[in-house]
């Protein structure tokens, strides 16, 4: 269970290096802006305990808030986002069933892309809209903050399929 534990906190912080020395440094155009550190979020296991995921996240969103200086915005982003996936776990997930097939974490394989892909991209874009809605922080900027978490969202889910297939290719 430790190593398990350093071995998620190391993906993280290399996620983490990763959106902050390439990913924000590329200019995808005005209304993306993937963040696919938050993947390390999606690939905790059924079997850890709820406070510790929530903890985890809330660590590497803070971790990622003190080198990007965003004043909380990934902290809050990203513990919003673990506990949306607690929730969607314990009400539409059977986590037994799950294990039983050998998963630990919701992939591609458990029933198929199209609930895969719902699941991700309805998390993805829970943690964009609670991101991109602090950082414009304007009732006038609601189209904006839509139209910026949708397409960023789509884009990070992308860039989390990549990162799956290239870590699957051995």
């Amino acid at each position: 269970m430790a190593v398990d534990l350093l071995r998620y906190l190391f993906g993280a912080i290399v996620l983490i290096f990763f959106q902050f020395f390439l990913i924000q440094e590329i200019n995808f155009g005005p209304w993306i802006k993937p963040m696919p550190y938050i993947l390390f979020i999606f690939l905790l296991p059924f079997t850890y305990n709820r406070f510790l995921i929530l903890l985890t996240s809330f660590f590497a969103g803070f971790f990622l808030d003190a080198l990007c200086n965003s004043g909380g915005l990934h902290a809050a982003a990203c513990s919003t986002l673990a506990f949306s996936r607690i929730l969607a776990d314990t009400k539409f997930l059977d986590a037994d069933a799950i294990q039983l097939q050998g998963f630990r974490h919701v992939t591609p394989e458990y029933k198929n892309f199209r609930f895969y892909a719902l699941y991700t991209l309805l998390l993805i874009f829970i943690h964009h809209w609670v991101y991109f809605t602090l950082d414009y922080f304007s009732i006038a900027s609601f189209f904006n903050v839509l139209i910026v978490a949708l397409f960023s969202s789509i884009g990070t889910f992308l860039l989390m399929l990549l990162f799956k297939v290239i870590a699957s290719v051995r």
